[in-house]
């Protein structure tokens, strides 16, 4: 189980898929207090959903609407079950697709946003990317590629924030946004990365 740290959910209990490390407490808090100006009103994606822990923190903490996509089934359900239990299904829609194959889930995320308030742009993402394989020595190497699809797709916002979660043995770049800051949590680490 994992706690939601602050705002309208504070102190409410997330499941977690079995087969799915979810995010811990003290990157999420971190992550969360840089995001703070930026969270109240936006629209939100979390991609590698997982749990939704991270996108419910974000509405939880006054983001406008969350689009979740995840591609596991278990981690699915959970996500799922989550925001029924929270009763926030009207603040968001998750979608079943592996994200760097399944490409249909970047027009459909556009068609909401656009349905729902008129643009086709989020504010901030974030990219929870899995990126350990389960030889536990090498990483995934998912968050460049997805950076890629994000400035191609125009799926972000200008001045939008981009927030990779990866692990130290992954080099993440990217020549199309601008990197603000890196933070470091053993090993793992953070790159903040800005749309300008």
């Amino acid at each position: 189980m994992i706690k939601i740290i602050a705002g309208e959910f504070k102190g409410r209990l997330l499941k977690t898929p079995k087969n799915i490390r979810p995010i811990l407490a003290q990157i999420k808090k971190s992550v969360f207090d840089i995001l703070t100006p930026y969270l109240n009103g936006c629209l939100f994606l979390d991609l590698y959903a997982g749990s939704g822990a991270v996108g419910i923190e974000a509405l939880s903490r006054g983001a406008k609407f969350c689009v979740f996509v995840e591609k596991e089934r278990d981690a699915l359900q959970v996500l799922s079950q989550n925001v029924v239990n929270l009763n926030c299904q009207d603040m968001c829609y998750v979608i079943k697709a592996d994200i760097l194959k399944d490409l249909f889930w970047v027009e459909k995320s556009r068609k909401i946003l656009y349905e729902q308030f008129g643009r086709k742009s989020f504010d901030i993402i974030f990219v929870g990317a899995p990126y350990v394989e389960k030889d536990k020595t090498h990483s995934a190497n998912l968050c460049v590629p997805t950076l890629e699809l994000i400035a191609n797709s125009s799926i972000i916002a200008n001045n939008g924030h981009i927030v990779v979660q990866h692990s130290k043995r992954e080099t993440v770049t990217s020549d199309r946004f601008k990197l603000e800051r890196t933070k470091h949590y053993g090993d793992t680490i953070v790159s903040f990365f800005v749309k300008n």
